[in-house]
């Protein structure tokens, strides 16, 4: 709903009317960043199959209007974000539980707002961000005003949510992150092999999960992927080794340049857009813990991989440039993560080749850092969650 934080007086007149109207005291409205996914989507799934709260009336805001064609027979309503009935939605619930900042600059004191974010930071953001602007500084503070509670993955990730939230510390709990607890299912290998064709062809799974670098009109360094995958070194050892190496863009970033990408004539290189994942009805987590290796530069997806201490490749190949330009809340970058740093084909090649060879390779470098990052290593972040605001919910119904 970004056309409405856009527009001081809007927000204003939607506020207005926002206090006005009275909440339904067991409505709970879910959104996120794509449809249906991440911490919001896992928890909300969380709540339905522990039926922890049979009470409770469920409400699912989309920014795709596809989403309500596709999804719409399903247990909970789902309405536009941009309509009519969207907002009344968002007027009417008690409880928002959100991915992102979704409808901050309107809610109001009489509903709470459970910010489950989309991960813990690597790379500076908010307040601790090189690139933002004073204007922009002071939206983003009214947001994280009306933010209710916030959770965390440990003490070092709460901190610094703090600071870059600039919000109350008594707010941020220490849970774990709900979509997490799929890391440690067993059926991460099945889904994969629902959505790779071919997949027993393979006996490795590589991830390869970058950061964005353009986002709207800014970019933050190098999209340096095209010259990674038109490698035919690289293309000649996945054949070799059996090994699918699967491109995952970030969704701020697909729609810009997913095009520049085929991959038809390379059966070992995979292009994994959102809707793939949407059509399967799952998410990037769903498939997760059945990856061998994967590979990032600055995307804190690593915080969450370390959970099952596999091997991780870094691949920083702009590093100065992007700490100049964004920064990072968590340095040297070095020591913060766990494996090694390729800046070429040949050295990806070379360490890709160690990790097949030898998966415990830099395995105490990521038990180190997962030790600081994530205080539970489990799958009951989304009864941790639960736990944190149960009270809240179950005393406005009877």
């Amino acid at each position: 709903m970004n056309y409405i934080f856009r527009d001081k007086l809007k927000n204003t007149i939607l506020k207005t009317i926002n206090r006005l109207i009275p909440k339904k005291r067991n409505q709970v409205l879910f959104a996120s960043v794509p449809d249906f996914s991440d911490n919001a989507k896992i928890f909300y799934d969380y709540l339905i199959n522990e039926r922890k709260l049979s009470k409770f009336n469920f409400v699912w805001l989309v920014s795709d209007k596809q989403r309500i064609l596709k999804f719409g027979n399903l247990a909970y309503q789902i309405y536009y974000e941009r309509s009519i009935a969207g907002l009344f939605n968002i007027f009417r619930s008690k409880y928002i539980i959100t991915t992102h900042l979704h409808y901050c600059l309107f809610k109001t004191r009489n509903q709470f707002l459970l910010n489950l974010w989309h991960g813990m930071p690597l790379k500076a953001m908010g307040f601790i961000d090189k690139s933002e602007d004073e204007k922009s500084l002071n939206k983003f503070k009214k947001c994280t005003n009306s933010i209710d509670l916030m959770i965390a993955t440990s003490p070092l990730m709460k901190n610094i949510l703090v600071s870059c939230f600039y919000m109350d510390p008594r707010k941020v709990v220490i849970t774990g992150q709900p979509r997490n607890d799929k890391l440690f299912s067993a059926k991460g290998r099945a889904n994969l092999a629902d959505i790779v064709p071919n997949f027993s062809e393979y006996d490795k799974i590589v991830f390869f999960i970058p950061t964005f670098r353009i986002w709207d009109d800014r970019v933050e360094g190098d999209p340096f992927y095209n010259k990674l995958f038109t490698s035919e070194e690289l293309h000649s050892f996945l054949k070799k080794n059996r090994i699918l190496l699967i491109l995952k863009l970030h969704p701020f970033e697909e729609e810009k340049i997913i095009s520049q990408y085929s991959f038809s004539d390379k059966p070992n290189l995979m292009l994994l857009p959102n809707s793939k994942l949407q059509e399967k009805q799952c998410d990037i987590y769903d498939i997760l813990g059945g990856i061998d290796i994967l590979i990032t530069d600055y995307s804190s997806i690593y915080f969450d991989y370390l959970l099952i201490n596999r091997p991780i490749i870094f691949m920083p190949v702009d590093l100065e440039e992007y700490s100049k330009k964004r920064g990072f809340v968590l340095e040297p970058y070095e020591f913060w993560t766990p494996g090694p740093k390729v800046t070429t084909i040949e050295k990806l090649v070379e360490e890709l080749d160690v990790f097949i060879q030898n998966p415990d390779y830099y395995m105490e470098e990521r038990k180190l850092i997962n030790s600081l990052v994530n205080t539970y290593s489990d799958d009951h972040s989304c009864e941790r969650v639960w736990e944190s605001m149960r009270d809240r919910l179950l005393n406005q119904v009877t």
